[in-house]
């Protein structure tokens, strides 16, 4: 992503991160958590790390899966609940 300047360039646009910030703000832990998550909504860039670097898209989501704090995941459903028909109307009368 660093290679090319208008990936980085929209990167820290979208983060709102500057290139004088960037390297204090790798230091915090959820840095790699925004990476994993920005290159997971780009099929495009997950193709390029691919073929560049031999790191299977599944392995990044994998990981995006596994740096989630708990707190953020979202409960799986248990029961689903039945929702009421809509009234219905006769158009005929």
């Amino acid at each position: 992503m660093v290679a090319d300047v208008d990936r980085i360039i929209q990167f820290l646009n979208v983060t709102g991160l500057q290139p004088e910030t960037i390297r204090r703000s790798a230091k915090s832990s959820l840095f790699l958590q925004g990476v994993l998550d920005y290159v997971s909504k780009d099929d495009e860039m997950l193709k390029a790390i691919h073929q560049e670097l031999n790191i299977a898209p599944s392995s990044i989501l994998g990981a995006l899966g596994h740096r989630t704090p708990p707190s953020e995941l979202k409960p799986l459903a248990t029961k689903t609940e039945a929702v009421p028909p809509l009234p219905r109307r006769n158009l005929f009368k």
